[in-house]
């Protein structure tokens, strides 16, 4: 079988829809995590969760690398400097892709290597502590930090955010 990253926005146009998608994306396939850890502590490990687990770690591997720096590369530069508020926000969302990222190496050690994973229990503390750290993210931002952004930027400045996502996905497919 194998595993293969699939983008999943395919539409730039508007870069605050490109990132909601993304983040409703998270919440589907944090989900998706959470039940695949509870069956392997009930199951043990099976050909099919070892698909997942990889399926998994395929996906994540880039896609919370690539909405970051959607974040941190396209987005932020147009909010820095606007407001107290602003900045404040974002530097608080900065550490929550850094504590994202730190988690998500401890989880990905074991997703990446299935035949591997002898204690269930943990890898259900590292799924949950990654998807809690990313649930509480994606709500900071959704209702915090979007509603002022989307008051804040332009259509054209929302376009911009947009192409420069896709930029950096074709930087990444090169």
């Amino acid at each position: 079988m194998e595993f293969k990253y699939t983008d999943p926005v395919t539409d730039f146009s508007d870069g605050l829809m490109a990132l909601k998608a993304y983040h409703e994306d998270f919440l589907k396939r944090g989900e998706k995590l959470l039940q695949l850890v509870y069956e392997l502590e009930a199951n043990g490990m099976k050909e099919q969760y070892a698909n997942q687990c990889m399926s998994a770690f395929c996906h994540y591997e880039h896609a919370n690398h690539l909405h970051h720096q959607d974040e941190e590369l396209a987005l932020f530069p147009l909010l820095v400097g606007k407001s107290a508020l602003f900045d404040g926000m974002i530097e608080r969302l900065m550490l929550d892709h850094e504590e994202i990222e730190a988690a998500w190496i401890a989880l990905a050690n074991e997703l990446k290597q299935p035949e591997k994973i002898t204690d269930f229990a943990q890898l259900k503390n590292l799924a949950f502590e990654f998807e809690k750290l990313q649930r509480e993210h994606l709500t900071r931002e959704d209702e915090d930090f979007s509603p002022s952004v989307k008051a804040e930027l332009t259509e054209s400045q929302r376009a911009e955010v947009g192409t420069k996502m896709a930029e950096l996905r074709s930087l990444a497919n090169n």
